[in-house]
């Protein structure tokens, strides 16, 4: 159920007028998200929910779809004509409002208000300014539902990865051939019978294709080698659209033991992991970002001598979507100068990838109670072998 009360805190700590919540075809996710509007419900024409800081929401519907917002609270404007639309919409909150609405100079991910769209409101007298604050404290943060359905689903996907890991050892043992589809296909079913759903298939990547962060197979893929780096990379959560996913990387070398160089770059991504969560850990207090981690996890990465083995930020933000609408730990691709805050659910999960090879070691963390908690069971300090169970 959509907590406008929580919304609408977010909106006066923020010293705003109000949000802005404004959709057509279901082009905006997190206006959906938000209030609670399932994609299967018609939706052909615009509609918009204004929640003001202070005083009683507004809902905005036209008049062939107008029980769309029906599960909400608010006074009811029903038009048909787009000058009714945003006459509306100027009428919520009147003359000079500081309105919150879904476009980011620093998040393209959560532009969702079209341009043209956005100059017919400021045309009304509104200042449109970005929700990308709110969207943190709103869709960015887990309440206690959603944290114990990701500590859940966490603790699943490590039982998961060791279970893989020892079929996958055990067939290469006894003298089987593995493609790397096989291993995908062990991972689903363990997923499925852990009572768990995924979007899609987990990563599973052997020798050279383990350098590509987002390898797909094609085929059946790879064929398991002696000697091979094997990424593996697996997302889930309980089948619920209010549940939590929980994402985890693991790695392992099809050998009895490392070489000198494979050793060196795992190491190298473990350390940095933990720098990371120690970093976290110490930061919180003083209102850490997203940008402050990642940019000292390449500081710590390039004094390890491996900079140019960088391709991607250290986190992401999780939530019901496995990169979520939270605090990403990105001080590169798209620097995330929000803070960390209570609830807060995130990827941990340096990488480093060669010519010939490439390491990621990925745990999820939670702001819970202004410490840092990294979920599932005890993270990873070693390789994967074939000489030993995982």
């Amino acid at each position: 159920m959509t907590d406008v009360t929580r919304i609408a805190r977010a909106i006066q700590e923020a010293g705003l007028s109000g949000w802005l919540f404004y959709n057509q075809f279901h082009r905006d996710e997190i206006s959906d998200l938000a209030l609670g509007i399932p994609r299967a419900v018609h939706n052909s024409r615009p509609w918009a929910y204004v929640v003001p800081g202070a005083g009683e929401p507004t809902r905005i519907v036209h008049a062939i779809e107008p029980g769309i917002l029906d599960h909400l609270p608010g006074r009811l404007v029903r038009c048909t004509a787009r000058d009714e639309l945003f006459a509306a919409i100027g009428g919520a909150l009147g003359p000079g409002a500081r309105l919150a609405a879904q476009f980011s100079t620093g998040f393209p991910v959560s532009s969702f208000l079209d341009h043209g769209t956005a100059q017919l409101i400021e045309r009304i007298g509104i200042r449109l300014v970005s929700s990308e604050e709110l969207i943190v404290d709103s869709l960015g943060t887990l309440d206690a539902e959603g944290e114990a359905s990701h500590l859940r689903s966490a603790l699943a996907l490590y039982a998961v990865v060791h279970s893989a890991w020892a079929r996958i050892r055990s067939a290469l043992t006894g003298g089987g051939t593995v493609y790397e589809a096989d291993a995908q296909e062990w991972i689903a079913r363990l997923v499925a019978d852990a009572g768990l759903e995924t979007d899609g298939p987990a990563l599973v990547a052997a020798g050279e294709a383990s350098a590509d962060p987002h390898y797909e197979a094609v085929g059946r893929g790879r064929c398991f080698l002696p000697g091979d780096v094997v990424q593996l990379d697996l997302w889930a959560r309980e089948p619920n659209e209010r549940s939590v996913y929980a994402d985890i990387s693991w790695v392992g070398v099809l050998a009895e033991r490392p070489t000198a160089v494979q050793a060196r770059v795992f190491d190298a991504v473990v350390s940095a992991r933990e720098a990371a969560a120690a970093a976290i850990d110490a930061g919180l207090a003083s209102g850490i970002t997203g940008a402050d981690v990642d940019r000292a996890v390449r500081e710590w990465i390039g004094g390890l001598g491996f900079a140019g083995g960088l391709r991607h930020r250290t986190g992401h933000s999780i939530g019901t979507r496995v990169h979520g609408y939270g605090v990403n730990l990105d001080s590169v691709e798209f620097p995330d100068h929000r803070r960390l805050r209570e609830g807060s659910c995130f990827s941990i999960e340096p990488g480093i990838y060669l010519d010939r090879f490439g390491m990621r070691t990925e745990v999820d963390g939670l702001v819970r109670g202004g410490r840092l908690v990294l979920t599932g069971g005890p993270r990873q300090q070693r390789l994967l072998d074939l000489g030993s169970d995982a």
